[in-house]
């Protein structure tokens, strides 16, 4: 281990930079500057980086970024079993530690507000996900439109005033957390248990810049060949579910391939799911404790993770 090494270890040893933001604000670029500069290797904080095969829709790294810069967290699982977030932070964090012992520094970076969040420890430990009883809930919330808001009011009516009516991903989530937990699930979500090491930047755009960032980004999947992907993987044996039908983008070219739409049709509604997802992440993004708002701009990005800290005296 060099002298800048140790140095770098004194000073950055209790914090974990991360870079946070929607798609196609300018985190890779960010990173990649950073790295330019200073001792880091790579963390992906994106929850489909880490399926083999799913390139081109995830925009994963370029070959030339991964032979510059390490990256890890890319290509570790296959698109035939949906990894949780829980998963993703055991892995995680154990490669952080190992790149903190290398006396090297972790840059966190990705656009999956609920796996950073795991990272982090700002989510509390709940029961896993279980298919079986979500299939169960959605049919009975497709029988009886409702069903599932006034079951969860009946259990919990302060988990139920957080959550409208026809949000199903947090409606069945929490109707999963209370039948396996028995418990209420407003008691068991007290916030977790925050790792005070990592130091959050979010890169914002306004509406107009980040609609005009993900229509690019559309075109430019297209035309690298995502049809193509997504075919082959289908002839791989990989199915709609559990992963590429739950990925904005590759759901829509499923669809196209199925004959449910048109290839235009597909390319709109990726952008209108998209921006969707951004919105959502947007929110989470903003919560995250003592995030910085910044600008695209990479120094400004460099200068918030790793500007002095001020000392009282």
């Amino acid at each position: 281990m060099n002298c800048l090494s140790v140095s770098w270890r004194i000073v950055l040893e209790d914090r974990i930079p991360v870079i946070a933001g929607c798609t196609a604000v300018g985190k890779t670029e960010a990173a990649m500057f950073i790295a330019g500069r200073r001792q880091v290797e790579i963390v992906s904080a994106d929850s489909r980086q880490m399926y083999t095969g799913m390139d081109i829709g995830t925009a994963k790294p370029s070959a030339d970024q991964l032979k510059k810069v390490p990256h890890h967290m890319i290509d570790v699982a296959d698109p035939d079993t949906l990894r949780s977030s829980v998963w993703y932070a055991e892995k995680a964090l154990t490669i952080i530690n190992r790149i903190l012992d290398r006396g090297s520094i972790p840059l966190v970076v990705g656009g999956s507000g609920m796996y950073i969040m795991s990272l982090a420890g700002l989510l509390d430990s709940l029961p896993s996900r279980n298919d079986v009883l979500r299939e169960a809930l959605s049919t009975i919330e497709n029988q009886v439109p409702g069903a599932l808001h006034r079951l969860l009011k009946s259990l919990d009516v302060e988990e139920a005033a957080r959550i409208g009516k026809t949000d199903m991903v947090r409606l069945v989530r929490s109707m999963e957390i209370a039948l396996l937990s028995g418990s209420m699930p407003s008691m068991l979500k007290q916030g977790g248990r925050p790792d005070s090491r990592f130091r959050f930047v979010y890169i914002e755009k306004d509406n107009a810049a980040l609609k005009e960032g993900i229509k690019r980004r559309t075109s430019s999947m297209l035309s690298m060949g995502l049809v193509e992907e997504v075919e082959g993987l289908l002839r791989k044996g990989y199915r709609r579910d559990p992963v590429l039908g739950a990925t904005i983008g590759y759901s829509e070219i499923i669809d196209y391939l199925e004959g449910r739409c048109s290839l235009q049709e597909a390319a709109v509604l990726i952008q209108t799911h998209t921006w969707q997802y951004a919105r959502r992440q947007r929110n989470m993004f903003r919560r995250l404790p003592g995030v910085v708002s910044v600008s695209s701009d990479p120094v400004v990005v460099e200068a918030a993770l790793f500007g002095e800290r001020r000392t009282g005296g």
